[in-house]
């Protein structure tokens, strides 16, 4: 008999998707930010904007992502002697 994996509890799911939105929105804000050519410091404020959301978003998503992997055994380096 197959163990089948537990799914993901929602708040789980729902900071993954949070952090993959926030870096959607992250890199779409920049981007158009840059084609705009938006300078100064509005546009230097919404580029900063636009960073800080990709680098939180990337924080969430990887909580998400950990938390989901934490009952999966994890790779260990071998424990023998050095040679």
């Amino acid at each position: 008999m197959v163990d089948s994996p537990q799914p993901a509890p929602l708040s789980i799911r729902l900071a993954q998707r949070i952090g993959l939105a926030l870096l959607a929105a992250g890199a779409l804000t920049l981007i158009l930010s840059i084609g705009f050519d938006l300078d100064g410091f509005g546009g230097g404020l919404i580029q900063g904007a636009a960073v800080g959301g990709m680098l939180v978003g990337t924080y969430f998503w990887g909580f998400g992502n950990g938390f989901r992997r934490r009952d999966r055994p994890q790779w260990l380096p071998s424990r023998g002697t050095i040679e």
